[in-house]
């Protein structure tokens, strides 16, 4: 479920980066960016500068002197006022490209030019010829000697016909061209504008004004200014701008933010800029792409987060930051941001986000309510055609939690019907589920608690009351197999103790209280001599105590087999068949049996030492007992490799009866007769015991008849590597 909401994560972050830099770097989104910046542009505009003075050629002028264009004379006297006010640079935007009339009016304007730093604008006749994008044309000789500089007043309008930049230089081929403004503030300053100054570093000459509305500034009417009517301290040590403003005369321009103004308003507002250092530059390509992007991603992001109501929260409040971002950043920075790419992203990327989302967790949800059905055996509730597949869908997980629901019954029922305590527990110790016997006695004590979690896994533990459990714990696992707690099962075992501990008291009984009195019974015929016919008795009394004794010992040590665990160590069987022969030795003497034993090679297994000498005591004796006087007993032992394995075979063979078919049928019972044997003559505990430590080390136990007569025994068990390689 996380890999596929991963996946679909990363393809909606693709789509929407596809989708932002695809909007920037076509600039599909451009007018929209563009209204924006028009409503905010004002917010960097710095306030009008004091030192800004603009006369206009307004309505009122053109009524009282007449109609345009005036006599140069005019213009003459205008800039004798100025230049008698000493103001700081004037300038002068009216094209003087042709001669007048008369060429004392040229002549005029050309004196009344020199008497102050006056700058007059170039005019780009476009289109120019010889493919040229335009044609330069000066103000006429005089006119243009005269100046204290010469600037470009060429305003670039967008595609929509507004104004936002100005060029503050311009290259027409032969030449560059200042602005006109530009070369004011040389002639106020003395120096260039600090705009300038980085845009030549740059190479990037064009810059966002940011303009105010109409009327922000200084102004003085043309006529007010030749009819003497303006104080020259209103004048003195000012900027005076001198342009047309009367609607009449054409030179008027849309501008960012501030509407339509005169040409001359345009000019302020670009001088004012360079007064108070405050442009607006546009960010880097690398910085819109990223700003287009980044809010999408932060979003989904946050998405992994929150919930689908706290979602669309999040997506409004992203919605706002990015859309007073920019209104931060151009009225703190200056650096204008164009958001219209990352308001489309952020508006894009909820709805597609959510509609992968649902699309996901609508798939799995309809794949683990397939599995889960198949799980419970097709019990889920069908849902009817009729319905759309989110009501479908909605109805089969309604069904799926009452059928678990009624298995979580059943469980709890089984859990609570199992006679014995049976506790589920966490992985921490924290019991998920338990019946009521196992709350009893958690209640009861709070000990066993703690010893549920003892090493081993399988232990017993006593209760309070004196009540016995066998503790058996198994791994609760996940659907996924990995465990997630244990089960326990607390079994009680206090009867079986009982019966325990009188099967122990019956081996003491064994091993002790009946074995004194044979022993008693051997100690006083071995002390009394007795001649004739009594001495058969005293024999045959004699030999039936030591059969008693042995019996008992072979009873109590295959019981403690039984009891005991196994601690196996490296035993050598040919220590083992040498110790039970020398055991023997006296009673095959006494019969006259040789039991000839192996060449003394290392035959090493992993086994219990003193449980094998007595299997081979076991098998010995039998031997010898079974045996006709004067025989001989045979003992070897064959290395054996099969199936990849070794094993050792250590082999006892006699002279004697054999033994019967239908003893042969069940060998190792703990009790049986040998064919043709003396009455009360059996072989069958010791082996019982023979086949039980042939089992408890890995091997087994089993049986051949030698030809003519006579029986072999034959021992089978796992070698160690180490014996093989010697």
């Amino acid at each position: 479920m996380f890999r596929r909401l991963l996946i679909e994560w990363c393809a909606v972050a693709l789509l929407v980066l596809a989708l932002t830099f695809g909007l920037t770097l076509a600039g599909a989104t451009s007018k929209a960016d563009d209204a924006l910046y028009d409503l905010v542009v004002e917010l960097r505009a710095p306030p009008a500068s004091e030192r800004i003075l603009l006369v206009t050629i307004d309505d009122a002028s053109l009524a009282a002197l007449g109609q345009w264009p005036w006599p140069r004379t005019l213009h003459a006297q205008a800039l004798e006022v100025l230049a008698a006010a000493r103001p700081a640079a004037v300038a002068y935007d009216v094209l003087f490209t042709e001669p007048a009339r008369s060429s004392g009016e040229d002549a005029a304007l050309a004196g009344a030019l020199r008497r102050t730093k006056v700058a007059l604008p170039v005019l780009f006749d476009a289109p120019g010829v010889n493919g040229r994008a335009f044609e330069t044309v000066a103000p006429i000789p005089p006119a243009a000697d005269a100046a204290a500089a010469l600037g470009h007043v060429a305003l670039p309008h967008e595609a929509d016909g507004t104004a936002r930049a100005a060029l503050l230089e311009v290259n027409d081929g032969s030449r560059a061209w200042p602005h006109l403004v530009e070369q004011t503030y040389r002639l106020a300053f003395g120096r260039p504008s600090p705009a300038w100054r980085r845009a030549s570093q740059s190479g990037e000459m064009s810059v966002l004004v940011p303009y105010r509305s109409a009327g922000a500034y200084r102004t003085v009417s043309f006529g007010d200014l030749v009819a003497g009517r303006v104080p020259p301290a209103f004048v003195r040590d000012h900027i005076v701008l001198v342009g047309a403003a009367a609607g009449g005369l054409g030179d008027r321009h849309d501008v960012a933010g501030a509407g339509t103004l005169a040409g001359v308003e345009v000019q302020a507002n670009l001088l004012n800029a360079m007064l108070a250092d405050r442009f607006i530059r546009e960010a880097p390509l690398a910085i819109r792409l990223a700003a287009g992007a980044l809010p999408s991603l932060i979003l989904l992001l946050i998405f992994w987060r929150l919930r689908p109501s706290g979602a669309l929260i999040a997506s409004l409040a992203m919605f706002a930051a990015v859309a007073a971002a920019p209104i931060v950043f151009i009225a703190a920075t200056g650096l204008w941001i164009p958001p219209a790419a990352a308001l489309l992203g952020v508006a894009f990327v909820y709805p597609l986000w959510g509609w992968r989302r649902l699309h996901t967790i609508d798939k799995a949800i309809a794949w683990e309510l397939s599995r889960l059905s198949e799980d419970l055996g097709g019990s889920v509730t069908q849902t009817p055609a009729r319905l759309d597949h989110a009501g479908r869908n909605a109805l089969a997980l309604s069904g799926s939690i009452s059928a678990l629901q009624d298995l979580k019954r059943l469980v709890a029922d089984t859990v609570e019907g199992v006679a014995d305590p049976l506790i589920v527990t966490t992985m921490a110790g924290d019991v998920l589920v338990a019946n009521g016997r196992a709350e009893a006695l958690l209640r009861q004590d709070t000990e066993v608690r703690a010893a549920l979690y003892g090493i081993p896994a399988v232990n017993d533990l006593i209760s309070l009351d004196g009540r016995h459990f066998s503790h058996r714990r198994t791994s609760l696992t996940d659907a996924n197999g990995a465990q997630r707690g244990w089960i326990h099962l607390l079994a009680e075992i206090t009867g079986i103790r009982a019966i325990e501990r009188d099967r122990e008291q019956a081996l003491e009984f064994l091993s002790h209280d009946m074995r004194s009195p044979q022993a008693s019974i051997i100690t006083l015929l071995e002390g009394t001599p007795v001649d004739g016919f009594g001495a058969d008795t005293a024999d045959k009394i004699a030999y039936h105590a030591r059969r008693t004794l042995g019996l008992a010992e072979n009873f109590v040590q295959l019981a403690r087999l039984h009891e005991t665990s196994f601690d196996p160590e490296e035993t050598d069987l040919h220590d083992c068949i040498g110790e039970a022969s020398d055991a023997l030795w006296p009673l095959a003497s006494k019969k006259g049996v040789r039991i000839v034993t192996p060449a003394s090679e290392p035959c090493c297994v992993a086994g219990e030492r003193h449980a094998l000498t007595r299997a081979f005591l076991n098998l010995l004796d039998n031997a010898v007992r079974f045996s006709p006087a004067n025989a001989e007993i045979r003992c070897g032992i064959d290395a054996v490799m099969s199936e990849g394995s070794a094993r050792f075979e250590a082999w006892v063979e006699d002279e004697g009866p054999g033994i019967s078919a239908e003893r042969l049928a069940d060998l190792t019972g703990r009790f049986g007769p040998l064919a043709g044997s003396a009455p009360g003559l059996s072989v069958g505990l010791g082996l019982a015991y023979v086949r039980t430590v042939a089992e408890r080390h890995g091997g087994r136990l089993r049986y051949a008849t030698v030809s003519p007569h006579g029986s072999r025994f034959i021992l089978a068990l796992p070698a160690l590597a180490s014996a093989l390689t010697h």
